[in-house]
C-alpha cells in the first residue's frame, strides 16, 4: 500500500467499485478536498473497518498537519471527476444550508426592524 494516506485512499477507491467502503473513502477525500462538498466525519467512518479507517484517520491527520497538498488535489481531482453523484449530493447539501443561514438572516432582520420601530 502506498505510504502516502491519500494516494492509498485512491488506491481503495479504484478497487472496490460500488461498495460502501468506497463511497467513505471518496466522501472523505472529497470533503478534504473542497469544504464546499463536505460530509461528516461519522457518516465516512460509520461504514468503514479495518484497513479503511485506519486510511481515512490517516488522510485526516495528514490534512491536519499538513493542509492541501499535491497527492490530496490528485485524489481530489479524481473523485470530482468520477463521483458525480458524490458531488450532486453535497450540493444539495450546501444549498440547503445556503437556504437556511438565509432564513435565519431575514428573521434576525426583521426582528431588529420591529425592535427599531417599537423603540
Amino acid at each position: 500500500m502506498n505510504p502516502n494516506p491519500y494516494l492509498a485512499g485512491l488506491e481503495l477507491v479504484k478497487k472496490h467499485y460500488e461498495s460502501s467502503s468506497q463511497s467513505a473513502l471518496a466522501k472523505c477525500i472529497l470533503s478534504l478536498y473542497n469544504h464546499a462538498h463536505a460530509f461528516s466525519i461519522g457518516e465516512i467512518l460509520e461504514p468503514l473497518g479495518g484497513e479503511y479507517k485506519t486510511v481515512v484517520l490517516a488522510m485526516v491527520n495528514e490534512y491536519a498537519r499538513y493542509g492541501e497538498t499535491a497527492e490530496l488535489r490528485l485524489a481530489g481531482e479524481f473523485i470530482y471527476a468520477n463521483f458525480p453523484r458524490l458531488k450532486e449530493l453535497s450540493n444539495a447539501m450546501s444549498d440547503a444550508r445556503r437556504d437556511v443561514w438565509q432564513q435565519w438572516n431575514l428573521r434576525e432582520e426583521e426582528e431588529f426592524r420591529r425592535q427599531d420601530l417599537d423603540d
